[in-house]
Formats: C-alpha cells, sequence, structure tokens
C-alpha cells in the first residue's frame, strides 16, 4: 500500500501545481484536509475534504494519468472514511462504479444539506452528467 500523506501548509503550492499539471480544476476552499501520495518525490495523487457547515465534503480527487487503475484513488478513498464519519461528494457519472464500489451510495439533490444542494445546483449548469454520492461509516 502506498503512503498517504496529510498536508501539511508548506505543501499547498505542489498540491496546486499537481492540479494544474493534470489539467483538473480544483481549489482549497476552506477549513479544509488535504491527503496526497508521492512517487520519486512528485505528487500523483491528491484529494480535499472541506468542510461546509459541518458537513465533510469530497472533492479534487486526481490521480496522474499514468497511474490511473491502480487502485489509488481507492486508496484514498479508504483513507479519507477512515478519518472522517460521514462525506459527501459530486462526480461524473462515468465515475460512479468507483464510489460504489468504495462503498458510497448515490443520493439525491434533494437529499444533500442545504449548503451542499446550492452547490449542487451550481455545478449541474457546467456539468449536466453529475451524481451526489454519500458516505457514512458504520463505526
Amino acid at each position: 500500500m502506498t503512503m498517504i500523506i496529510c498536508a501539511e501548509k508548506s505543501d499547498k503550492k505542489d498540491i496546486k501545481r499537481f492540479y494544474k499539471q493534470q489539467k483538473y480544476n480544483a481549489r482549497f476552499l476552506g477549513d479544509d484536509a488535504c491527503y496526497f501520495i508521492k512517487d520519486n518525490e512528485q505528487i500523483i495523487a491528491c484529494v480535499i475534504i472541506s468542510y461546509q457547515h459541518r458537513s465533510p465534503f469530497l472533492h479534487g480527487l486526481c490521480v496522474d494519468g499514468t497511474h490511473r487503475h491502480q487502485g489509488i484513488a481507492r486508496q484514498l478513498l479508504t483513507h479519507c472514511q477512515h478519518l472522517h464519519q460521514h462525506i459527501y461528494c459530486f462526480a461524473q457519472d462515468s465515475l460512479a462504479g468507483l464510489y460504489l464500489n468504495s462503498h458510497f451510495s448515490q443520493v439525491s439533490q434533494d437529499t444533500l444539506p442545504n449548503s451542499l444542494q446550492t452547490r449542487f445546483t451550481s455545478y449541474l449548469r457546467k456539468q449536466t452528467n453529475l451524481v451526489a454520492f454519500y458516505h457514512q461509516s458504520n463505526s
């Protein structure tokens, strides 16, 4: 298993560079926890958990193209699930299998907390194939 690193403030520039290299639009939203994986001192995968009115929101899950299909995204999801009792996220419907196989449930927009309903509606304007997911740990 690959070592997952909890980002510190000093890692922020490298994380932003990683997302830019991946052509992935991810931003820190405030009160974030960020986890990443490195290979040869280069970030190869990253995920951000932001808090929206006490609702952990997973976003920015991205794996470098040369490292995809190796279970790295699932490792990051599992790591987040162990650290956060419940998590919401939005993803392209093409990624539904990844989330469903990682013990997330697909949820309807009206079951999201109000702050996330607004965000989901906003995102849907640009990405019409977006799906909402929720995970709650059994512990």
